[in-house]
């Protein structure tokens, strides 16, 4: 069981490893929960979904809370959260994060995208609009 603080807790790891020190005090530990549940909520659509849980109220969402996620899509999600933490901070993302973090995040929609069926569809030729008989 993955929590929404495993993602952020992953998040803070990728920065640090970047370089950056951030001080993850519990105020802005709250802005980045908040930070997260947006970004799931932009990210899931009719074309995607990842199975993260959202509170229905935003002010109910807790970093203890149960994600929703496979672990086959952490990557992918803390390497986007850490890019919107930088520009929460002010920050300037280095460019090797910003390389890790496109190839995670395409590697995630890729998996989890969403393809539409064929819907089968009746042949209706009109002969004589161009069309030949053997169609």
């Amino acid at each position: 069981m993955i929590t929404k603080r495993d993602i952020v807790d992953r998040a803070f790891k990728l920065l640090s490893m970047s370089g950056f020190e951030l001080d993850d005090a519990p105020e802005d530990e709250q802005d980045i929960l908040q930070t997260l549940d947006d970004m799931m909520a932009e990210l899931q659509g009719s074309d995607y979904n990842f199975g993260y849980l959202l509170a229905p109220d935003p002010v109910d969402s807790y970093l203890g809370d149960e994600s929703g996620i496979e672990r086959n899509a952490m990557s992918g999600i803390s390497h986007k959260l850490a890019l919107r933490i930088c520009s929460l901070f002010g920050k300037t993302p280095p460019i090797l994060l910003l390389s890790q973090a496109d190839d995670a995040y395409t590697a995630l929609l890729t998996r989890y995208q969403v393809i539409p069926e064929v819907v089968p569809h009746v042949q209706h030729y009109h002969y004589g609009a161009g069309n030949k008989r053997w169609y």
